[in-house]
């Protein structure tokens, strides 16, 4: 009976793994979504808003929600406050401390980081076709990944529960 139970918990354990993969999937096609959205507000704000670049942040900022927000807010403040440091180093060193639990991959980060060398409205549309095409490519194998994760999972534990019997 012991056997069977422990088997059980397996099976359960490494299908939950399966389905924890798939969830991050989802999650990373939510956040390089929600990125697009950042982008296509700033590049408004850049755009029709006739304003500095911090209060262009600070706008699209109140448009986002978690990770996000705090990201722009934190370039906005260090924009506002500190006059002699690079664009650039202030971009990389807020990705690095804000944007670091998001799940994305080591290059999307990169680009995020690297979009403050460059700002304004041509970047930006770049930006825009670059996360485009990377959430097609995204959304084109995601329903086949996550059926690979789950089985994999269940099978995985299945498997492991005819080893260890």
């Amino acid at each position: 009976m012991l056997k069977l139970v422990g088997a059980v918990l397996i099976i359960f354990a490494s299908a939950g793994l399966g389905y924890l993969k798939s969830r991050e999937l989802m999650l990373h096609e939510k956040n390089l979504e929600e990125f697009l959205q950042v982008i296509l507000c700033l590049k408004g704000e850049i755009r029709c808003g006739n304003s500095s670049l911090s209060d262009a942040l600070r706008d699209t900022a109140c448009r986002c929600r978690g990770r996000y927000e705090e990201f722009l807010e934190r370039v906005a403040a260090c924009i506002e406050a500190n006059t002699e440091e690079k664009l650039s180093i202030i971009f990389q060193n807020c990705t690095e401390n804000y944007l670091t639990d998001l799940k994305l991959d080591e290059d999307e980060r990169r680009k995020i980081s690297l979009l403050g060398e460059k700002l304004g409205y041509r970047q930006l549309e770049l930006y825009e076709t670059d996360f485009l095409y990377l959430l097609q490519n995204l959304r084109k194998d995601k329903e086949e990944k996550k059926k690979i994760y789950r089985s994999l999972g269940a099978m995985g534990g299945i498997l492991l529960a005819i080893l260890f019997w």
